[in-house]
């Protein structure tokens, strides 16, 4: 057994491990988050070794904001620390922390740090063990700002005009121009889906205000409502004109 710093060459090993712990990436998005980490002076990850192939990894870097419980700056971190389950109880990550450590030390660190969920009792237990000392426990909050766009202005290409139908669902006939924001992503994967109000005729192209925000409950997608600079429309005149479409959806919109 033993621990070793991981080259650019290691990148895609140490994601097959980290997606174990971090399951929400992939390993190609990990593969790049590893290699770009690496790339800096700022970091650098450990890798466990036994019998030539790589078990366990441990990730450390320094944090110059402030850190939870520490009054020194920088502070070595624990950004994360995995041993395969068949290869646990025999120290490794003991000695993966302790190399951690020392690179901080390196750094000029008088301070290390982790952290852990709250509901993760191993880790903790890990922890305790390892000689760190409980800092503090917090709720972390986040709000989305989705609703900003409102009052941007933007320029629509309509894919499917008033007067048309859908391409998939010959019965639903459109009343409004509706179309893409080219550039912006929605929240699905495509380019932004905008209705058009305020134009009575079909159109290509349309420039105009985003007035509201349609977001549905029960999807992906939201759909950004645009007019003409200066005209306003009520929630209920908005609802009328998209009913066309939005009535299959649980959707509701934001002004």
């Amino acid at each position: 057994m033993s621990i070793r710093v991981a080259t650019f060459e290691d990148t895609q090993i140490v994601a097959e491990l980290a997606i174990q712990m971090w399951e929400s990436n992939t390993v190609e998005e990990l593969t790049q988050e590893f290699y770009e980490y690496i790339s800096k002076e700022n970091g650098t990850i450990f890798l466990a070794m036994v019998d030539g192939c790589a078990v366990g990894f441990a990730q450390c870097g320094l944090r110059r904001d402030y850190v939870e419980g520490t009054d020194s700056s920088p502070v070595g971190y624990l950004e994360g620390i995995f041993v395969k389950e068949e290869y646990r109880k025999r120290g490794l990550a003991r000695d993966m922390l302790e190399a951690c450590q020392k690179w901080a030390k390196e750094q000029g660190c008088a301070e290390f740090a982790s952290d852990c969920e709250l509901d993760n009792d191993d880790s903790l237990k890990f922890h305790i063990k390892m000689g760190f000392v409980e800092a503090n426990r917090i709720i972390c909050f986040t709000k989305k700002l989705k609703d900003s766009v409102i009052g941007r202005q933007v320029t629509v290409t309509v894919d499917r005009p008033l007067g048309s139908y859908h391409p998939n669902h010959n019965d639903m006939y459109y009343p409004i121009n509706y179309g893409y924001v080219k550039g912006i992503m929605a929240p699905d994967g495509e380019e932004q889906d905008a209705y058009i109000l305020g134009v009575d005729k079909a159109i290509d192209k349309f420039a105009g205000t985003v007035i509201a925000v349609v977001h549905r409950n029960d999807d992906v997608e939201e759909k950004w409502i645009v007019a003409p600079k200066g005209m306003t429309f009520t929630k209920e005149e908005i609802s009328e004109q998209i009913h066309f479409q939005e009535q299959y959806f649980d959707s509701e919109i934001v002004m």
